[in-house]
């Protein structure tokens, strides 16, 4: 901490940010968090660092976030951070880093020039954003080793943050930097901020450092660096301030001010003491600057207060004697943010509101006619502040289109959130905005949904219909009603999917575009391939643009397939997909690869459909969308390479995408895949974390597939835990949830499940209490129905033979019933073990051998059994298959073979530390962690939020933490 141009402490600290410099230089790039309250002195750190970067051959920037509208202007850390890039290595060099891409990197970078496009909206366009600036970034420190120092982050938009979380966890092999400071005592329990820097500290590539108050004797330093203070002075300084640097700092100022005098009893009073003390100008100057909430220019200055130029020139020079402003620049900001806080709080509401005033009409006329997103966003907070609602209006609503345009979602959220209380209270708001109230709502509609609140959005929408009314233009309505069916799809409201998109239909009449298209996806993701193939093939004879023709062309020769015309339509689906290339569509390219591969798996195609789905991999990273319609293909790769066997890939392929393990944020139709594995490999409880975040995620949803394997997944693991009638309840539950869609292989995959769970319980009784074992037999007969019915439905339009592995689970399902019945199945099982085989699925073919070799043990055939459970070993041994291994091991002894090939041994488990908490207090804490509300606690683990509350209250007082905040540092091991 300095006074005047001294360092004091903090050595630790600056060795673990030079330490954090080397590695990245060293191309493993580094994020370091810089956290304490106000005044403790982390700026101050970022400031000697960066001196001490100084000869350095390194590229270095700095951003901050500002008080203004805090959360209101989008990545203003990230658009400063980008000038002092741009003051560095000059516009042109970032116009070639940006290889073409300048329209869309402008939303980042102010040295690129927007042409004002129409951009393609919603999650996928932020992630192209965000994966184009990660590659910028990567092409500078290729030059020179990259710092970016990030400030005040406790202020920083939603849209900031999730970038910063984003790079942090995507840079890979290049020398980059990130160091980021925010305060601790500013966040909310249940803020954004509070999530994103939790993940942002577990992540592998970071560091936390936690700035202490200074002790006595740091403390005495820091105030004798000006020079000599007294022992008394000091002490008196330091129990009154406690060690905060700043606070320490001002009191001193009052000890010289009033030597020996009493100190005012308030923060307040005291950091007031340096203001009250300035003449009236200099007072109206420091309301100008609290007011605006940034560094302001002198010209902003002398319009806002309205001061002529010798009153402003005496005003400032009387601020800046007496360190209650400093100069930066150009531009004058107060000493430090709380005192800025503190004038500002101490103002009458109408003094705000005629400063925000004064401020808004200095910046509208200072802006010219091209006004960037971030004035804009300033512009609507003073308005609004400033009570001058008309202004605020018009400003609020440019604000949040502009936010929207940079796909900042949770920003423009907010705008749109104002601007929607602004209309009512704004005569002839219409005229004003130059819209109808109709289109704002399906305006903020979108911006809603886009920013994860599917819910709001379809409210919004309805009321945009309502407002419209029944008797409305036709294509106005057709146009609503389509856009409340994709928000009711997404808010998992099936019903009221299907009855808005067949009304959108209805009103489109012979025009049905998107209309048509909507309709028959969420038909066919909900399982009625028959209507959804007849209102494909109606849409697409009167589809007038390609790319809607592309679309459509996907979605019918994906429900052609499913309806079991196979080769006809992978046929179309690569029809879909050559005219999705020429027009250059991402969306439909991508979803054409997406629906190709699976339909490829369901094939059996297995290494040509993983050929696909890895170059549809490649081909989402290039078009900007890896972690978005790459993670589905993704998803759709990791299930090919389970059905071969191929498991380590599965993590291998992960962490290619996700190089910083966050495997929280990996899409649920992964999760379940990875869910799988770990029951085979007998890491149940981590299948369990997986699978309860899958059903607390995922409620409501109705996807065919999705449901088919989940449900499947949660089945396989009690199975594992002997919990037969969980596993029971989950197989009638899966099937209930199906319902009679016409996604018949799902339902194939979940009653094959259950009849596995049947054998399993069945056998079991029959060892321990054979009374009950026919308790099984009617449910596993029910289930064995299910099957012939599914499997009447597959073979009907393949000329009597349905998709192999269907085939292969019909041989499973016949062979369990016998298991259930007590009946010989030797025969069963043998076919089971050749169509597995011949398939090239090594998991179910080592289940089917265990099952063979025990019937062989019956019979006391030796030799056969050798072979089988040989075989077996070797499969199980090659997936790493603990749990089947140990089966076949047990049978094995039983039948007196002797099984010579090592196998791998079992992982040793991780010690926990022991914090002293039950089991449930260790789940809540680790939910804690990841920076959960006790209401989403309460959710994930089915159970009540009161109960959360006192499990919460009970791991603070056992761990002797203050908050939760410190509980998720001593869960991480970093306990102070």
């Amino acid at each position: 901490m300095s006074v005047g141009t001294g360092f004091v402490g903090r050595a630790a600290e600056l060795t673990a940010l030079e330490g954090a410099l080397d590695d990245a230089a060293l191309g493993t790039p580094r994020t370091v968090l810089i956290a304490g309250e106000a005044g403790v002195g982390k700026s101050r750190l970022l400031e000697e660092f960066e001196e001490r970067c100084t000869g350095r051959d390194l590229l270095l920037a700095r951003g901050s976030c500002v008080s203004v509208g805090a959360g209101e202007l989008p990545y203003s850390p990230w658009l400063a951070a980008m000038q002092a890039v741009e003051a560095e290595v000059g516009a042109q060099a970032l116009v070639e880093g940006a290889r073409g891409e300048q329209a869309t990197l402008a939303a980042l970078i102010p040295a690129l020039t927007d042409p004002g496009r129409p951009r393609e909206g919603g999650q996928l366009a932020r992630a192209h954003l965000f994966s184009l600036f990660l590659e910028l970034l990567g092409r500078l420190a290729g030059k020179h080793p990259l710092v970016l120092l990030l400030e005040d982050l406790h202020w920083a938009d939603t849209s900031s943050l999730d970038l910063l979380l984003f790079l942090s966890r995507n840079l890979r092999r290049v020398p980059v930097l990130l160091a980021a400071t925010f305060r601790t005592d500013e966040l909310n329990e249940d803020s954004r901020h509070r999530v994103v820097f939790g993940e942002l500290i577990r992540g592998r590539s970071s560091t936390y450092l936690e700035l202490d108050r200074f002790g006595r004797d740091e403390l005495a330093t820091l105030l004798r660096a000006a020079g000599p203070v007294e022992e008394a002075v000091v002490t008196r300084v330091h129990d009154r301030s406690g060690g905060n640097a700043f606070l320490a700092q001002e009191i001193l100022a009052a000890e010289h001010r009033n030597p020996g005098g009493p100190m005012p009893d308030h923060l307040r009073d005291l950091l007031m003491m340096r203001v009250d003390g300035l003449s009236e100008e200099g007072q109206q100057i420091v309301g100008v600057v609290a007011a605006a909430g940034r560094p302001v220019s002198g010209a902003l200055l002398e319009a806002a207060s309205g001061l002529p130029g010798p009153a402003l020139r005496s005003g400032l020079r009387d601020a800046v004697t007496s360190q209650v402003l400093i100069r930066t620049e150009d531009c004058f900001q107060l000493r430090h943010s709380l005192t800025a806080e503190t004038f500002y709080q101490d103002l009458l509401p109408g003094e705000r509101a005629g400063l925000h005033r004064a401020v808004a009409a200095a910046l509208a006329a200072s802006s010219g006619r091209d006004v960037s997103p971030i004035d804009q966003a300033e512009l609507a907070h003073h308005w609004f502040h400033g009570r001058k609602d008309d202004d605020a209006l018009f400003w609020t609503v440019r604000a949040a289109r502009s936010a929207a345009t940079v796909h900042a979602y949770a920003e423009a959220r907010r705008q749109y959130g104002r601007v929607l209380d602004l209309w009512r209270r704004v005569p002839d708001a219409a005229s004003l905005c130059e819209t109808t109230y109709p289109r704002l709502l399906d305006e903020a509609a979108e911006v809603f949904d886009y920013a994860g609140d599917p819910q709001r959005a379809v409210e919004l929408t309805g009321e945009a219909l309502q407002v419209v009314g029944g008797d409305g233009e036709a294509q106005v309505l057709a146009g609503l009603h389509e856009h409340l069916a994709r928000l009711r799809w997404r808010a998992n409201d099936t019903p009221g999917a299907m009855a808005s998109a067949r009304q959108a239909v209805a009103l489109a009449g012979d025009r049905p575009g998107q209309a048509g298209a909507t309709y028959a996806r969420v038909l066919m993701l909900s399982g009625h391939y028959r209507q959804a193939r007849e209102e494909a093939e109606a849409a697409l004879a009167r589809a007038a643009s390609a790319v809607d023709r592309g679309y459509l062309l996907v979605t019918l020769g994906t429900v052609r397939f499913l309806l079991g015309e196979r080769e006809a339509g992978v046929d179309q689906l690569r029809e879909g997909l050559a005219l999705a290339e020429s027009t250059d569509s991402k969306e439909n390219i991508l979803r054409a690869y997406t629906n190709l591969t699976y339909c490829l798996q369901m094939l059996n195609r297995l290494e040509e459909g993983l050929d696909l789905a890895r170059r549809g991999c490649d081909l989402a990273a290039g078009f900007g969308l890896r972690m978005t319609t790459g993670m589905v293909l993704v998803g759709n790769a990791a299930d090919i390479l389970l059905d071969l066997g191929r498991w380590d890939e599965i993590e291998k392929l992960i962490g290619d995408m996700l190089p910083d393990g966050a495997t929280e944020d990996l899409p649920l139709y992964i999760q379940y895949v990875r869910a799988e594995v770990c029951v085979a490999r007998d890491e149940r409880e981590d299948a369990r974390a997986m699978l309860e975040m899958v059903m607390s995620r995922s409620a409501g949803k109705t996807d065919q597939d999705f449901v088919g394997h989940t449900y499947a997944a949660l089945a396989s693991l009690e199975i594992a835990d002997g919990n037969w009638r969980a596993a029971r309840r989950a197989v009638d539950e899966g099937l209930a949830k199906l319902g009679d869609g016409e996604g018949v292989f799902p339902a194939l995959r979940l009653a094959v499940c259950g009849l596995q769970a049947a054998g399993e319980a069945a056998e079991h009784a029959r060892r321990t209490t054979p009374p009950t074992a026919d308790r099984w037999l009617s449910w596993a007969e029910a289930l064995a129905g299910r099957v012939a019915t599914a499997m009447a439905e597959l073979r009907r339009p393949g000329g009597g033979r349905a998709l192999p592995v269907a085939e292969a689970l019909d041989q499973v399902a016949a062979a369990e019933l016998l298991r259930v019945r007590d009946e010989p199945q030797e025969a069963a099982w043998g076919a089971v073990v050749s169509t597995w085989a011949e398939l090239g699925h090594p998991y179910p073919e080592a289940q089917a051998r265990l099952r063979l070799a025990t019937c062989l043990l019956r019979r006391g055939a030796t030799a056969a059994l050798h072979r089988e459970v040989a075989v077996a070993a070797r499969l199980a041994a090659g997936l790493g298959a603990r749990r089947l291994t140990r089966d076949l091991t047990a049978l094995a002894a039983l039948g007196g073979v002797a099984l010579t090939e090592e196998l791998p041994p079992a992982p040793a488990p991780v010690k926990e530390p022991d914090l002293g908490l039950t089991r449930r207090e260790v789940q809540v804490l680790d939910l804690i962690a990841l920076g959960y509300t006790n209401a989403r606690i309460a959710r994930s683990l089915d159970i009540a939020e009161k109960t959360v509350s006192v499990h919460v209250s009970n791991i603070l007082a056992k761990l002797g933490a203050a908050n939760r905040w410190e509980a998720a540092l001593i869960r991480r091991g970093e306990a102070r």
